[in-house]
Order: structure tokens, then sequence, then C-alpha cells
């Protein structure tokens, strides 16, 4: 679906983006249900754009409290110059969400879907597959981590490597006083096994040429939908007040 002349190929085709999300002071000191808003960053902190749902007033803010996590939303990326170059709708889910991607024109690129499992986070992720007549999803990467894990690795079907989505944290103190989460989203080799290494981890040879730029964009929507499911303050993953 994208190429490399779309508008979100700028973001998309760098191989580290931090995610960082903000939260208001009414939702630190109330509990407040507040729209999603992240800001996309460069590994040095340079902004390349932003992610911000859709609110519609008192009605959408009520069905936030009363749903919390469970709740529909839709959301927009947008990149520095204020230009709509993604979107994400995220349906109404009790127990797997499932977080579509699609272009501003409303044309679908993938989806990432949440698999529930005892004691493990687990999620599925496809790409629209146009074929004639017909359109297919077509699973690429797949995320299965220990429960409580902080550390989301994309691999394929035969358990290479592909990309990962680390939850790091700026700081203890800033962390527990505004909680602001960043994740650190790698989408190339290179950043792969440099944080690997720094981990002192080992991890098996990446897989291919590397991903596409419909698969770079679904990867971005797996980060945040990580952050709803796990990271919350209302999630009851164990990851909200961390």
């Amino acid at each position: 679906i994208l190429n490399p002349t779309h508008p979100a190929t700028a973001l998309l085709t760098h191989p580290t983006l931090l995610i960082q999300r903000h939260l208001e002071p009414l939702t630190l000191l109330a509990g407040f249900e507040q729209a999603n808003n992240y800001t996309i960053l460069s590994p040095t902190g340079a902004p390349l754009g932003h992610l911000s749902e859709r609110a519609h007033g008192l009605r959408s803010a009520l069905a936030r409290q009363a749903f919390r996590t469970h709740r529909g939303f839709t959301a927009h990326v947008f990149d520095t110059a204020g230009s709509e170059v993604l979107r994400v709708q995220r349906p109404f889910a009790w127990i797997n969400s499932r977080l579509r991607v699609l272009d501003p024109q409303m044309r679908l690129i993938g989806e990432v879907q949440q698999e529930w499992a005892p004691l493990r986070r687990r999620y599925n992720l496809f790409t629209l597959q146009p074929q004639e007549g017909t359109h297919t999803m077509a699973q690429f990467a797949r995320i299965d981590a220990p429960f409580l894990s902080w550390d989301f690795r994309l691999q394929s079907d035969s358990g290479a490597p592909l990309a990962s989505v680390n939850r790091n944290f700026s700081g203890f103190a800033r962390e527990i006083f505004t909680e602001t989460g960043v994740y650190a989203l790698r989408m190339d080799a290179a950043a792969m096994e440099e944080a690997t290494a720094t981990e002192g981890q080992h991890i098996l040879p990446a897989a291919g040429p590397g991903l596409t730029l419909d698969q770079r964009a679904v990867a971005l929507a797996t980060a945040v939908s990580i952050d709803f499911d796990y990271f919350s303050r209302h999630s009851g993953a164990g990851g909200g007040f961390m």
C-alpha cells in the first residue's frame, strides 16, 4: 500500500523511533482516562511527528471513563509539518485488542491482533496483501513475550528477529511524577544488534532484507497497542504504575 513517495515514508524509514506518551496532571492525580497523545522522536530527541487520538467532546470523554482500555478509538499520525500521514483505528474489545493501520485515504495497510495466553504477552502482526479480485491478510511477525515483560521482539515464523519494542524509562523520578513512558521501536538489524549488545543478550541473525513500509507502519501501531494494553494506568496488566 505504501510506496517510497508516500508522505509516511520519511517517518517510517528511520531505523529507530522513540515513542513518548504524555499524560495530563488530571490523569496522574485523579485517574482520569485521557485521549492518547504520543510524540515520535529520533534517538537524539529530534521531533519526527506525533500521534493524537481524535476526541469528540463530552460523549467521548464519558466513554473513555466508562470503558477505559476496552474502548475503541481513532488516532492520527502527523509529521512535523502537521500533515496526517497515517491513521490507526481500535475497535471496542473486552479481551483481545485489535489495532488497524490505514493511510489518510482510509486504505487498510495492516493490523496487529492481541492473542490472550496465560502468563504470556502475545501479538500477531499482519499486512494487507491485495490479490486479483480480493484482499487477504498475511501474517509477517509474531510477539511472544513473558508475563510482565518490557521487551517485545517481533519475530518471523522461523523465530528470526525482525524488530523490537522496548519500554525504556527516562529516569526514576521523572517516571514516578509524570509517568511519561518512552518506547524504543527498532526496525533494522544494526539498531537491534546495538541494543542487544548493550543488554548483553544474543539474538539470531535478522531475517530477510528488512521490513517493508507497510510492515513498519504496523510495527509503529504495535508500540501504541502494547502501551495501551499493558502500561496504561488502567490496563490491569501489572504495568500501569511502573
